[in-house]
């Protein structure tokens, strides 16, 4: 009987010494501002099946206004798109100008159909609702959010702070996958 009460004791501090990953309750979720101005910059890549690409970029957001400059990873720019409202002007480097509307013209650069409208949001680790939330860090910042059918992975933050930016940002769904890697918030 002593071995037994022994054996089961030792279970239970193994049990309390293994290390398990910290949950954080929703309810402890820090809701951050979601900026309406910012300029970023940083690389990128986007993937869907077999088809790649990879890159720098820039991105100035305003209220219904966007202005993206997407560079080769060497820094020659490729192309210019500026939104205003729904519709958008992309700019090649060879001089061609297509009109289209936003969503359609970031599909044809990205070679994706990204939510346009939902990432400023997602850029800033911006949640809506706790239940978009699957997983957060110790300090209450998203890691995992699940939003329209879309995953959103925040993979690293500026710092260990509670309102640091996320640096590295991860956004899938089905075979298309878009990373950013933000090397500069204004």
């Amino acid at each position: 009987m002593m071995r037994w009460l022994l054996a089961g004791c030792a279970a239970l501090v193994l049990a309390a010494c293994a290390s398990t990953p910290e949950t954080v309750p929703l309810t402890t979720i820090a809701f951050r501002p979601v900026e309406s101005h910012f300029a970023i910059g940083g690389r990128l890549s986007a993937r869907t099946g077999d088809e790649a690409i990879h890159g720098k970029f820039e991105w100035q957001h305003a209220p219904g206004q966007d202005q993206w400059d997407f560079y080769s990873p060497l820094g020659q720019i490729v192309a210019r798109v500026r939104r205003d409202g729904d519709m958008a002007v992309l700019l090649t480097a060879e001089g061609e100008e297509i009109a289209e509307p936003f969503s359609q013209l970031m599909r044809r650069v990205l070679g994706m159909n990204v939510p346009v409208n939902a990432l400023p949001r997602w850029v800033q680790a911006g949640v809506v609702a706790t239940e978009v939330v699957r997983e957060s860090d110790a300090l209450g910042r998203p890691v995992r959010i699940a939003d329209d059918g879309w995953q959103v992975r925040y993979l690293a933050y500026a710092d260990e702070t509670p309102s640091a930016r996320p640096r590295t940002i991860e956004v899938s769904r089905g075979d298309a996958l878009l990373k950013l890697l933000v090397d500069r918030w204004e």
